[in-house]
């Protein structure tokens, strides 16, 4: 058990009064906010306790520390609620910090402490309950027993004067809060690897602000749902946990990060109109949604800078406006896709847009297809076209060129070379990872001729790719017939084979 003081200052005058002291003890003399800057230096409880027999000035005083941390993590479970009571008394110090970590058993880790009978739901209920008798303002308390075979249903008791919450323990089940049961103070919540009911928790904390949920290896926490008046910052990890619902209402919502896989159909449901960061992260477990050869693998929508170079010449300047980037990972599919496949494909990426984007970002695993029938199918659809200001392709080809066969379906509809779509709005093309490939000059085309309001144009070669001079020739010809265009060829690829 270790104890130690924080080294924040007391506000003047709220230590105890001068006491009668000799004139050879200096240290006495000193200011209130002084000395409680030595009793805070001492790092130990029972030292800073001891101080009060040197004289009646120091009497009691360790009381005035105004942030205390209670440091538990070397002690035995069933030894932990009595050194609660020995480490701290209810309402004594101004802020207490309790820190709970119930050593982990590396000689045993199956056997204790469950063969002892310790670890039970109304033991580890009654270790928090006398730590909420403690008034904590800060709590942490981790539980790293890795028993998957046991669940433990555990009360989360009241906690009024709390701002901040942390509960990382991998097998702990937290009942429903109880009417009485409130979180009037809490501003920050952590829940890592433990089942929490978010829908009932979250309305009991009027004040919260920042709530992180870790649901990584949880086994039927597959629903969330997280619906608060006064949150601004929210992050859901959830790498290796399959989500089926995510549902999330928060008006003051500024910053949102999650990352979670879907490993069927998905329902999402986001209501946060004043986000202004966000990292939205959704991998699918196989390619349930298709169009055309391709399967859907991810789904990003992103917050980043575009760096923009207005006008030209002498006066030129860089702009970095913040915009939302919409991104799309796919990948040619070997099997053939289902009949309605397309209206699923767009139902599906249109759950993910919960906001305004203006940059659509697209990284296509080629196999050796041709990708320009895609794009324009996806530039088609209308949440798409109506909003699109800056196109991005980044082509991510195998080192083993493959072949696209006669009459492939990733050439289809057969007409997308004559195709006309309205991109009002589009500014900018930039594609990586060219190869010279004819049909690429042709998509090339197809986009000058459909975004009439087009401004840059930016091609990037492959690694070891070599263009033919003909189709050199053609870039250069179209590129010549867009004058008002700024358009650049990099010879040297910024990716790498994979």
């Amino acid at each position: 058990m270790a104890l130690g003081f924080s080294t924040e200052k007391s506000e003047s005058g709220n230590g105890p009064s001068h006491g009668s002291c000799g004139s050879e003890d200096l240290i006495s003399t000193l200011s209130d906010d002084l000395l409680l800057q030595v009793l805070q230096r001492l790092s130990c409880a029972r030292a800073a306790v001891r101080t009060s027999i040197l004289s009646h000035r120091w009497h009691g005083f360790w009381t005035h520390l105004p942030k205390v941390t209670v440091i538990l993590h070397d002690v035995p479970f069933g030894s932990l609620e009595a050194a609660l009571q020995r480490a701290a008394r209810p309402g004594v110090f101004h802020r207490l910090l309790l820190d709970i970590s119930v050593p982990w058993q590396d000689d045993t880790p199956l056997s204790f402490p469950w063969q002892e009978g310790m670890l039970t739901s109304s033991s580890v209920s009654s270790l928090l309950r006398a730590a909420a008798r403690l008034a904590p303002v800060e709590l942490r308390f981790t539980l790293l027993q890795n028993l998957q075979d046991h669940c433990l249903d555990v009360d989360l008791p009241r906690l009024d004067c709390a701002t901040s919450i942390d509960l990382h323990a991998e097998y702990l089940r937290f009942a429903p809060p109880r009417a009485s049961a409130s979180f009037p103070s809490l501003k920050r919540l952590s829940l890592s690897g433990c089942h929490v009911d978010l829908a009932a928790l979250i309305p009991r904390c009027p004040c919260l602000r920042f709530l992180m949920v870790n649901t990584t290896g949880l086994v039927g926490m597959d629903k969330l749902t997280m619906h608060s008046r006064s949150l601004q910052e929210l992050v859901v990890e959830g790498r290796n946990t399959w989500i089926a619902r995510i549902d999330i209402e928060a008006p003051m919502l500024k910053q949102l990060i999650t990352h979670f896989h879907a490993g069927g159909h998905l329902g999402v449901s986001v209501l946060a109109p004043m986000v202004e960061k966000l990292s939205w992260h959704c991998s699918y477990k196989r390619a349930f949604y298709r169009l055309g050869l391709w399967g859907l693998l991810e789904v990003c929508l992103n917050t980043t800078e575009r760096h923009l170079q207005m006008d030209s010449g002498k006066n030129a300047s860089l702009q970095h406006p913040i915009v939302h980037v919409l991104s799309l990972h796919m990948c040619v599919q070997d099997s053939f896709n289902s009949r309605n496949a397309e209206l699923r494909f767009e139902s599906e990426i249109h759950k993910h847009m919960f906001t305004n984007f203006s940059c659509l970002d697209l990284h296509l695993r080629t196999k050796g297809h041709g990708f320009g029938a895609l794009v324009l199918r996806l530039l088609g659809m209308d949440r798409i076209r109506t909003t699109i200001r800056n196109l991005k392709i980044v082509l991510l080809r195998s080192e083993v060129k493959d072949t696209c066969p006669i009459n492939c379906l990733c050439d289809e509809p057969k007409d997308w070379r004559t195709q006309t779509i309205s991109l009002a709005d589009l500014e900018s093309v930039e594609i990586e990872g060219i190869d010279g490939e004819d049909h690429e000059f042709e998509f090339v085309k197809v986009i000058f001729n459909c975004a009439l309001m087009l401004k840059r144009v930016t091609l990037r070669l492959a690694d070891g790719a070599t263009p033919c001079v003909d189709w050199c020739s053609k870039v250069h010809n179209i590129f010549k017939a867009y004058p008002f265009v700024k358009c650049n060829i990099d010879l040297v690829s910024r990716l790498d084979a994979i």
